[in-house]
């Protein structure tokens, strides 16, 4: 009986469970944000529920736009709710999504959809500008914020913000962005437009009778437009009555032509950009510190012709030159390709039957375009140069060749003392025809400034390669003729000053040659002859010479003076790889050069020769192999004299 009572219970329960359950699935049916599982046995019952998000992110309420240095704006905000707020736990969202524009929702009837599908991503913005992706969220009430960069000055730029969850829902936008009545609530900022830099500088070079070359470095702005060039020509150079050139901004130079003989001021500003490619209006910068650059159009002589080349035959003497493209300063011409008559309007021949005082005779006047030019009666006598003729007049004679030896000489100012190269050595003077980097401007000058007390002679023999870059180092591949001349009065040496320095006499034979190897003198003595009033000497270098008054000894002589440079680095990067010994030796006399090591071993029995006249050099090799670093011993015999020393050897 109450087994049975029991029974009748247990269905009544399961009917009761069974009808909740029908309940619930009745209701989830009716509420779709909610997921029922209901699992029913005889003995109990499961009931599972997943909740389905409905809820999108709560819309953004304090988007704001803020104004920094030029071309920026600053975004900034509260992060929001992924589900409306509606939960006590709050969680981030999944991500935002940025849109600028130039105009405003209220520009568009107040409609945020249609101002959304309008407006650029941040994340796509048009060069310059510079956006990118928005921040990732942070947990709500964080204070997010994001820096557009490079956007364009004078503009107002307006911004709209949405986030998503994870599930793809969207927020509406930010609320900041309805409005109807007025454009002064959605975030924007009027974008700042900074006043562009300043050139630093102007410089202003003349390249021609009437023409001059203006340049100055670039300014950094990226909405830069031109420069502007002010010029005023008339005194006192206020600009009061200037002129205006306007140059691209990719442009930082300006070439004039035309000008009239007189004086220039120049100055320059940077302009940015304005209406109507960018908003607002064009700012400038102020005008060069400096302020004004005046100087005087001075009449030019073109530079001398290189790369002379002789070539003799039955139909004559054949010389040729590389064209002439600068100014004897060195300063290119505007159009080097196609020079005006102020920078070069032909060069003219010239022959003689002497290199000094030869009474020169012009032979021919060709045009610019003219590089080689041949001498129908020319013959194994004559000697030729070349000059390049502009308005101004002639130019510096070229190198001189001579057809019978094939020599050049290049001539210093007083005509008389020159620096021959050989046949032999003559590859720089030449270069390769049509190539002029390969070729030398070689040239001789005064330092008039240097004479005095024991200096009677100064003399420099330069080289340019290409007529432009200086070769302090240049050497002459085989050994060339170095010739000073020196004046006598009565029979002594004319010594500017008018008198001779105490201690030394004044006689030929106390003369003597120093070059100058860029850090000191070094004396190389040189061999006199009285009845040409020179002092003559065999050299590899070019540079700078002088003729002193020095007590000289008649026989073979040294002294440490004559050594190069006491520590020899022989690793081949052209700085002391070897010593050269330059002695005196007025008869010719047979000179040994030896070198020994510490214990008086013989390591190299002859030294080679120098690059000098009367001298010897070691390269730290003995039997073609290099020696190991140390101490070592020179000596130098000569008509029974013998001189010793020690150099080291670094490694």
């Amino acid at each position: 009986m109450v087994l049975k009572h029991l029974h009748r219970l247990r269905k009544s329960f399961a009917a009761a469970l069974c009808a909740t359950a029908w309940t619930l699935l009745s209701l989830a049916a009716l509420a779709p944000a909610v997921k029922a599982a209901v699992y029913v046995s005889s003995d109990s019952l499961t009931i599972k529920f997943r909740p389905n998000d409905v809820w999108p992110p709560a819309p953004i309420t304090d988007l704001t736009g803020l104004a920094g240095a030029e071309g920026q704006m600053l975004l900034q905000w509260t992060a929001p709710d992924s589900n409306s707020d509606n939960f006590a736990t709050r969680s981030a969202v999944a991500n935002y999504q940025i849109r600028i524009a130039s105009f405003s929702v209220f520009a568009v009837g107040g409609s945020t959809t249609t101002w959304w599908n309008l407006a650029t991503d941040v994340r796509s913005l048009q060069a310059p500008a510079v956006g990118g992706n928005p921040p990732t969220p942070g947990t709500p009430g964080t204070l997010e914020n994001m820096l557009l960069t490079q956007l364009e000055p004078g503009v107002t730029v307006y911004a709209l913000i949405i986030s998503s969850d994870g599930t793809g829902l969207k927020s509406g936008a930010d609320l900041r962005s309805y409005e109807s009545v007025q454009s002064t609530k959605q975030a924007q900022v009027l974008v700042y437009d900074a006043v562009p830099p300043t050139p630093p500088s102007l410089t202003v070079t003349q390249t021609g009778f009437s023409s001059v070359l203006l340049s100055w470095p670039a300014v950094s702005a990226y909405d830069l437009d031109f420069y502007r060039i002010y010029i005023d020509s008339n005194s006192p150079y206020d600009f009061a009555s200037e002129s205006v050139v306007v140059v691209d901004s990719t442009t930082v130079t300006l070439s004039l032509t035309g000008l009239s003989t007189g004086t220039y001021a120049f100055r320059v500003s940077a302009v940015d950009k304005g209406e109507p490619a960018y908003g607002g209006v064009a700012l400038e910068s102020p005008k060069t510190s400096s302020t004004t650059i005046t100087f005087s159009l001075a009449v030019k002589a073109a530079q001398a012709p290189f790369g002379v080349a002789l070539s003799s035959a039955a139909a004559g003497v054949a010389i040729r030159w590389m064209p002439v493209t600068r100014y004897a300063s060195g300063v290119s011409f505007a159009d080097p390709t196609s020079p005006n008559d102020a920078e070069l309007n032909g060069y003219s021949v010239y022959r003689a039957t002497s290199v000094v005082l030869g009474g020169w005779q012009h032979q021919a006047t060709v045009s610019t375009s003219t590089l080689l030019w041949t001498d129908v009666s020319g013959g194994a006598q004559h000697y030729y140069h070349v000059r390049a003729e502009n308005n101004t007049g002639a130019s510096a004679r070229s190198v001189i060749r001579a057809v019978g030896s094939l020599s050049a000489y290049i001539v210093a100012p007083d005509d008389r003392s020159y620096l021959e190269l050989l046949s032999s050595s003559i590859y720089p003077v030449e270069g390769v025809y049509g190539q002029p980097m390969t070729a030398y401007l070689v040239e001789g000058s005064s330092w008039t400034s240097d004479l005095g007390g024991r200096v009677v002679q100064s003399m420099e023999f330069s080289a340019k390669q290409g007529g432009l870059t200086a070769a302090p180092n240049l050497a002459m591949p085989g050994m060339g003729r170095l010739k000073l001349r020196y004046e006598v009065g009565a029979s002594s040496v004319i010594v500017a000053g008018g008198a001779a320095p105490a201690g030394v006499s004044a006689v030929p034979t106390n003369l003597g040659v120093y070059w100058n190897d860029g850090m000191k003198w070094i004396q190389l003595y040189g061999k006199l002859d009285q009845g040409d009033q020179t002092l003559n000497l065999e050299t590899k270098y070019f540079g700078h010479y002088q003729l002193r008054l020095v007590e000289r000894v008649q026989n073979f002589a040294f002294n440490t003076a004559g050594v190069s440079n006491r520590f020899v680095t022989p690793n081949g990067d052209g700085k002391n790889d070897t010593v050269v010994f330059t002695f005196d030796n007025p008869h010719d006399a047979a000179v040994h050069g030896r070198i020994l090591d510490l214990k008086g071993r013989v390591v190299v029995s002859n030294m080679a020769p120098g690059p000098v006249q009367n001298s010897l050099q070691w390269d730290g090799t003995a039997n073609g192999a290099g020696v190991p670093g140390g101490v070592y011993i020179y000596q130098l015999e000569g008509e029974g004299n013998v001189f010793t020393g020690t150099i080291v050897i670094l490694k």
